[in-house]
Parts: C-alpha cells; sequence; structure tokens
C-alpha cells in the first residue's frame, strides 16, 4: 500500500500503520525493532524487475544529415545557377544546398550531372516546401528548403557519398516521397544510403524526414536492408533481413510497428542472377518480429513503447 508514497512519508505512514495494527504484518519484512520500520514489500511489477525498451535498429548508416538555418535564393534560381557557366555563381549555389568544401575549390567547380526539385508539404502548414537533390561526382546532396515569409531558408542538408559510377545509387533510389503517417495530408522524404563492407554483405539504412515548426526532424532512422553472406560448410548462403515501419490497424495516426523480417539464402540461391532483386529476397523471409512505435510530440520522434516480440497474429 505505501510503496506509491514519497520516500520519506512512507517510512513514517509505514511505520505508523503497522504500529496501529492497520497494515498486514504478514506481508511486509521483519525487524527486531531496533535498526529501523517495516517496509512492504517489492511488487512483481516493480522497477527494479521491468526490462528496459531498447529499439531494435536505429542509426544513420551512411546517411549524413546536419541542420542549419540559412538563407538562400528560391529553388527555381538556384536550380539555374547551378548549370551557370560562371564559376563563382555555381559554387555559391553549390555551398548554398550544403555540397561538401571538397566541390568549391577555386578551378574545379564541377557541374551537377543531375539536377532534381521537389515541391512537397512536409510541414504542418498548407505551404509547399522544396527538395533540391543534386548528383555530384563522389555525393548526392539534398538541400530541404521551405519558405518564410516571402525568403527561402535551407534548414537542412542530407548527404549519400555515393559514388557517380555506382549503378546502384541514383536520386530516384536516394529519395522518396510518401504521404505522413500521422497526418495524411502531409508528406515525408524517405532517404536510404547503401553500405558495402569489403567482404560484400551490406547494409541499407533508411531516414524519414519532416519539417516541424520550420527544422528539419528526422523521425526515425533504421537498417532497413541488411545482407550477409558466409562461406562456411556449416552455413553457406546468405543471411537476410529486411525491416519496414507498418500502422498498427488499431491506431494507425499514431502507434506503428517496426517490423523485422528475417530469412536465408541457400548458397545455391545467392549465386542466382535474381539474388539482388528486392521482391526476391521478401520471398524468402521467413519470421517475422515486430516492435511498437509511438510519436512523441515532445520529442518529435518515433519512440519504441515496448520490445521487439513476434507479430500479432491479426
Amino acid at each position: 500500500m505505501c510503496r506509491f508514497l514519497q520516500p520519506l512519508l512512507s517510512v513514517s505512514l509505514c511505520a505508523l500503520g503497522a504500529a496501529a495494527g492497520l497494515l498486514p504484518t504478514a506481508a511486509a519484512q521483519r525487524h527486531n525493532g531496533l535498526s529501523s520500520p517495516p517496509t512492504a514489500p517489492r511488487g512483481k511489477g516493480s522497477i527494479a524487475s521491468a526490462k528496459p525498451i531498447v529499439p531494435v535498429s536505429s542509426g544513420l548508416g551512411a546517411l549524413q544529415f546536419t541542420t542549419v538555418n540559412y538563407g538562400v535564393p528560391a529553388p527555381q534560381s538556384l536550380t539555374r545557377q547551378l548549370e551557370a557557366d560562371d564559376d563563382r555563381t555555381r559554387a555559391a549555389s553549390l555551398s548554398a544546398i550544403g555540397a561538401p568544401a571538397q566541390y568549391l575549390v577555386r578551378g574545379h567547380i564541377p557541374y551537377p550531372h543531375t539536377i532534381q526539385l521537389d515541391f512537397v508539404p512536409l510541414g504542418t502548414t498548407d505551404e509547399q516546401d522544396a527538395i533540391l537533390t543534386v548528383e555530384l561526382d563522389q555525393h548526392i546532396v539534398s538541400a530541404i528548403l521551405v519558405p518564410q515569409g516571402d525568403n527561402w531558408h535551407r534548414v537542412a542538408t542530407v548527404l549519400d557519398p555515393a559514388l557517380f559510377g555506382d549503378t546502384t545509387t541514383t536520386p530516384a533510389t536516394f529519395l522518396r516521397i510518401a504521404r505522413s503517417l500521422i497526418q495524411h495530408e502531409r508528406y515525408r522524404a524517405i532517404y536510404r544510403a547503401v553500405t558495402t563492407n569489403p567482404n560484400g554483405d551490406t547494409t541499407e539504412n533508411e531516414a524519414h524526414l519532416r519539417v516541424l515548426n520550420n527544422k528539419a526532424v528526422v523521425l526515425i532512422s533504421f537498417a532497413s536492408n541488411e545482407r550477409t553472406c558466409d562461406a562456411a560448410p556449416k552455413h553457406p548462403g546468405c543471411d537476410l533481413t529486411r525491416r519496414w515501419l507498418q500502422p498498427d490497424p488499431d491506431d494507425p495516426a499514431h502507434r506503428f510497428y517496426l517490423v523485422t523480417g528475417t530469412g536465408h539464402l541457400t548458397a545455391r540461391e545467392a549465386a542466382m542472377p535474381l539474388a539482388g532483386a528486392s521482391t526476391f529476397q521478401q520471398s524468402h523471409l521467413r519470421t517475422f518480429f515486430c516492435q511498437p512505435y509511438t510519436y512523441v510530440e515532445s520529442t518529435q520522434h518515433y519512440e519504441p513503447t515496448a520490445n521487439s516480440s513476434p507479430c500479432p497474429a491479426k
């Protein structure tokens, strides 16, 4: 009865209760009266026995995310300046979108390989924000631009250190626009970047971004795709792990599951031409675990509410 009171009050009130015969002495720890008064036993659901909630996966991986509040020209003007013949104009526009310093060296100001401009409501208002994505020799650079009055500000930049010659990474695979999970009339930007280890294992990380109060916020990030191969005789082939964020059908506006599916490719399957295809890997997933998440207004992030466990049957 007394373990929910403040510590100092609980000692005195429990002692008075025990002395007056109001509390069951059989449920309390016994003392000889000279050391300390009786204390209530710790229940089964105590804090000491509760398991800490740990995200099943998190992190940006190869993605580089920086926030800023920097005044820039309008997105259409920036797009034209990125293709200008004048080196100083191109350098200024590359600096405005947050390109790495290596592209701003005098005499080596590159022309972008591709330029992609998207207008999309990432914030909570009806205003159209802009995402300006530029493909350079060794990076894909994506600037988040928001209107503030009559001016535009860059509020964040997302980088992927991808070589232009890598055919598996393009602006289309780097950035995808999807509806917001908490405001269906608004949108979110989903960024992905792949890291390949020297032994050929790959990890893809994913970050979901929105604009809240004129600030860019990564709501959640996690390893969305992992492929680990082993040539050992006892376990040949490749282990697969795929993760995705899925709304909870009971409360799709606030609660979500981070679903983790795992599977395995045999050595023969891993050598097939289709082994790298997403649909082929998905067809080999066999076990599925779910970790519930909810959007927390105070942190502006999706936070886990329980540890990962087998997905519900419904």
